[in-house]
């Protein structure tokens, strides 16, 4: 696929280098995550033994492998190669063989329209401006079969502007008090990245053809269930 010649470059690095090996090591300590949290996401989007996924902003691959051995095919995709070489061991140990990845971002990944029954990104919209997450959100749409889900879950504020400092340092806070994230890590995250505003993103969705069924948020982390609507 060609891309125009004013086409946002989303594989520049925004906020942290996920190409460095410790950054790499560190992730899924840093980001809390579990396998038995991913697959209970996973059942409760109902992923089933015929469906194929993605999931876009894969990191180590946590989250696809638990896709791959509920469901037909599954693809991870991220802009790192060290996060991808990571993800590729992870699958290798549990022996999975119907996962790929590639090497890419919302805004450069390639599928055939109509490929997938869920698309997945947790933690990863936030390195694109907001103009550039509409179009990534066409995008996904567009890859997804009618009726097809897409799962979001990232750091957006539901306060309103003039309650964000209050938000952001509570959300430092948090962070010092439960993950390995400094100060100085996230203040560069809300100043150098693109982390947005519940309603924006609810807007987003919307106009780009999904149809809302969930939405929940616990403190800044927002996360929505969308469904292509035709």
């Amino acid at each position: 696929m060609e891309f125009p010649d004013w086409w946002y470059d989303d594989a520049r690095q925004v906020g942290l280098d996920f190409e460095d090996a410790a950054q790499v090591a560190s992730y899924d300590l840093r980001q809390g995550r579990s396998s038995a949290d991913d697959r209970a996401l996973l059942t409760r989007l109902s992923l089933g033994p015929d469906m194929a996924m993605a999931d876009i902003g894969c990191g180590t691959g946590m989250l696809v492998c638990e896709a791959a051995a509920m469901c037909r095919s599954a693809v991870g995709v991220d802009i790192s190669a060290t996060m991808l070489a990571a993800a590729s061991s992870r699958a290798g140990k549990l022996g999975l063989e119907n996962v790929v990845w590639r090497r890419g971002g919302f805004l450069s990944f390639l599928a055939a329209e109509l490929s997938f029954d869920l698309v997945t990104s947790k933690n990863a919209l936030h390195h694109l401006p907001d103009f550039w997450k509409a179009l990534a959100f066409t995008r996904i749409r567009a890859a997804l079969k009618p009726g097809g889900r897409f799962y979001l879950r990232d750091v957006m504020f539901a306060e309103p502007p003039d309650r964000l400092d209050e938000a952001v340092e509570a959300w430092f806070d948090w962070l010092a008090a439960n993950t390995g994230y400094s100060r100085a890590e996230a203040a560069s995250h809300i100043r150098e990245e693109h982390t947005t505003f519940t309603w924006v993103i609810e807007r987003m969705l919307t106009d780009s053809g999904f149809r809302i069924i969930e939405h929940t948020q616990d403190g800044v982390y927002g996360a929505f269930v969308a469904e292509r609507v035709k």
